[in-house]
């Protein structure tokens, strides 16, 4: 065999791919980054507002048992 045949056969897929292939999964696994990233986001943001609710409503039961108290 040559050595050019010995390279292709032992040589990882990585390193024989297109620069367009190359592109492309790289693409691919940013996007799917970026979703995940979104749903997070929105999920901390669900969380923010539900805590601003029991500051709320913490600040409300506060006031209301300071004006008992008087």
């Amino acid at each position: 065999m040559t050595t050019a045949v010995l390279n292709k056969q032992f040589t990882p897929s990585t390193f024989r791919s297109t620069s367009e292939d190359v592109l492309k999964k790289g693409l691919g696994a940013m996007t799917i980054a970026c979703e995940q990233l979104t749903k997070q986001n929105n999920q901390l943001n669900k969380d923010i507002n539900n805590l601003k609710q029991k500051l709320r409503s913490a600040e409300e039961k506060l006031i209301i048992n300071s004006e008992e108290k008087e």
